[in-house]
């Protein structure tokens, strides 16, 4: 494992903003490979042969023009440039963040189209549940007119970054007559990455008005597949919308929840106290319900489990069969083996009517959760969180905000007390709200990772005004994304008010999308010595080691909030992530510490002693023009030397 040359340049490989690894992951290749892994056949010359893989598949190949499914212009390159990797990275901003070396909460400034790219690698199948409301489709101005050309330029400029594009930060669609289509080429590829992130078990649960449910089903459907739709729910928002307009008014959302395969799970919810005053038995075990050990409802003849259908005893010793009220044969709720043994455990109840004998099953309290109901008709409507908003940062902060109780729901139906909850259109922040408030409830150790672009808010405009003053109140720009961090700050200084001796995290950590670190190369015709000489130092002069490090952690993969040991040596701060799987440094390194160094951070391993380690270094920082070959190969020699395979790779950026 030595990629030797003679002066030992390549020892120590420069990684270029045009490798793969300085990039977000190319989602087609990696299709590709898995393709091949499945169907070996299909590879001829090094290509994907789809006329072997059409007959490979026979019958479940759909031809031609005319199938079923949604489709709508600019459908195939809104998909195919969601698999396209991105060429930014994310700013740490400590100064904006709460908590910021002990928190794991994450909180995005940036385009959610391309900070998902960014997060594939570090959060790809750990995300248990993502929430998300995406703006509605009303007809009004677009805040996300995606430049497939050059996202990160759009977006800078979107932001009032960069303001030498010219690209307007809304978009009239109705003059364009593209209603439907622009809202579909916006939210197709975000749901084509946000599958990339969601967990085995994970599930996907998008809010939506009756004016796009139809089509989001149809792209949710193509994206997830059909047989992962776990169903619908219907929220009573509270208020009727639509007054002044024709046909019926709205007075409901929905929200549509997909899973990433049929591993998830539905967990039940608490019982109210209406259902736990049914529960008026006791014995020694706790308070009971009893139930009729005959099935009732669908399914409860004894044609539909023969095995069910049984003699058992009376307390007097008269035989008893499931009998239905009619006459007909019925069937008990569970087997006879079942049975014997709720028996031995003292489960059934007896009790004797006018028609004799009919046996009961206890159920106890303790533990005991219900289904949920696809209706959420008791849980606050709009003008609630409305207020929850109001209490925090003030009136008029965000128009149409969802409750917490909504997003604490969903949490607790869909995900555990140690998931990843994500919402990429986080707006209010009401969902990093309500994780922390379930956190403190139960004792939970859930995380959220919120995404929301700094739209810049315009005092001039009649709608933005009261947002904007907010934000001037505050001393902060004028942009959504500062109300949503004030909220989630605000929200976790009441929670822990109210909640003194609970162990929660209401820190977050916020990161801005940004161009990569890395220089791309665009060398000058009339100047190229200049170009080359410019070309050396490959780092943008404004980005820091921190910086560079958040970098590398997206693009190997590591998670961003996971601890970090830090340590000096030879006058350089060197990282160690993941107990030593990732070694950093990042500093000017002279060719006289070259060998200090070198030896310190091999002593480190062996403290860590992890299976196996990846090293970077800053190119431009490992020695001077005259000597960087020597510096590299020393470095290199030495780590290789006292860990031989245990480390992976040697490089810098």
């Amino acid at each position: 494992m030595t990629d030797t040359t003679a002066d030992g340049e390549s020892l120590i490989p420069k990684i270029t903003r045009e490798d793969e690894a300085a990039g977000s992951g190319d989602l087609v290749r990696e299709n590709v490979e898995r393709l091949k892994a499945l169907f070996p056949q299909i590879v001829t010359d090094g290509k994907v042969d789809f006329d072997v893989l059409r007959q490979l598949l026979g019958d479940e190949v759909e031809e031609g023009e005319e199938r079923y499914g949604l489709n709508w212009k600019g459908k195939r390159r809104a998909r195919a440039f969601a698999m396209t990797p991105s060429l930014g990275t994310l700013r740490p901003a400590p100064e904006d963040s709460v908590d910021w070396d002990t928190t794991q909460n994450l909180m995005i400034e940036g385009d959610n189209l391309e900070v998902l790219k960014l997060l594939r690698r570090s959060y790809a199948g750990k995300v248990k549940l993502i929430y998300i409301d995406p703006p509605y489709n009303t007809g009004n101005d677009f805040v996300y007119p995606d430049d497939f050309g050059n996202s990160i330029q759009n977006y800078l400029s979107l932001t009032g970054q960069k303001n030498d594009l010219g690209a307007a930060a809304t978009s009239k669609r109705e003059a364009r007559g593209r209603l439907h289509t622009e809202w579909l080429n916006m939210i197709a590829p975000r749901m084509s990455l946000a599958r990339e992130l969601l967990a085995e078990d994970g599930v996907i649960c998008v809010s939506i008005d009756d004016r796009e449910i139809y089509s989001l089903k149809d792209v949710l459907d193509q994206e997830f597949g059909e047989e992962n739709y776990v169903g619908t729910i219907v929220r009573a928002t509270g208020t009727t919308t639509g007054q002044d307009s024709g046909g019926l008014g709205s007075s409901f959302d929905y929200v549509l929840c997909y899973s990433r395969t049929d591993d998830y799970v539905i967990h039940g919810l608490p019982l109210d106290e209406g259902d736990q005053a049914r529960f008026t038995g006791t014995d020694s075990r706790g308070n009971f319900s009893i139930l009729q050990l005959r099935k009732t409802g669908n399914a409860d003849r004894r044609e539909d489990r023969p095995s069910m259908y049984y003699e058992v005893k009376a307390p007097d010793g008269s035989p008893v069969f499931p009998v239905g009220p009619t006459g007909y044969d019925s069937r008990w709720r569970f087997g006879r083996e079942k049975y014997e043994d709720a028996m031995k455990n003292d489960l059934i109840v007896w009790k004797e009517s006018d028609d004799g004998w009919k046996p009961y099953v206890k159920y106890y309290l303790e533990g005991r959760t219900k289904k949920p109901s696809p209706l959420f008709d008791d849980i606050s409507g709009n003008k609630k969180a409305s207020i929850e908003v109001k209490e925090l940062i003030g009136e008029g902060g965000f128009s149409n905000p969802k409750p917490t109780e909504l997003i604490s729901r969903l949490a607790t139906i869909f995900a555990d007390r140690e998931s990843v909850i994500m919402d990429f259109f986080a707006g209010s922040g009401t969902t990093g709200h309500a994780v922390m408030a379930r956190n403190a409830e139960d004792g939970g150790s859930r995380r959220y990772l919120l995404v929301q672009l700094p739209e810049p808010l315009d005092p001039e405009k009649r709608e933005q005004a009261i947002p904007a003053s907010i934000c001037a109140k505050l001393g902060k720009p004028l942009n959504i994304a500062e109300l949503t961090k004030e909220r989630l700050r605000r929200a976790g200084q009441k929670i822990r008010a109210e909640h003194p001796d609970a162990k929660i995290d209401t820190g977050f950590r916020v990161y801005k999308l940004a161009t990569s670190n890395l220089k791309p190369w665009q060398p000058d015709p009339d100047n190229l010595e200049a170009s080359i000489l410019d070309a050396v130092d490959n780092v943008l002069p404004d980005r820091t080691e921190h910086d560079l490090l958040v970098e590398l952690l997206l693009k190997t993969g590591i998670d961003l909030t996971m601890p970090e040991d830090r340590r000096t040596i030879a006058g350089q701060t060197v990282h160690a992530l993941g107990g030593g799987a990732l070694m950093v440094c990042l500093g000017d390194v002279g060719p006289d510490d070259a060998e200090t160094l070198g030896q310190g951070m091999a002593d480190w391993l062996d403290e860590l002693d992890p299976t196996q380690t990846t090293t970077y270094f800053k190119d431009v920082g490992l020695g001077t023009d005259n000597n960087r070959s020597a510096t590299k190969a020393n470095l290199a020699a030495i780590l290789r030397q006292r860990h031989g395979d245990r480390i992976a790779k040697i490089a810098s950026i």
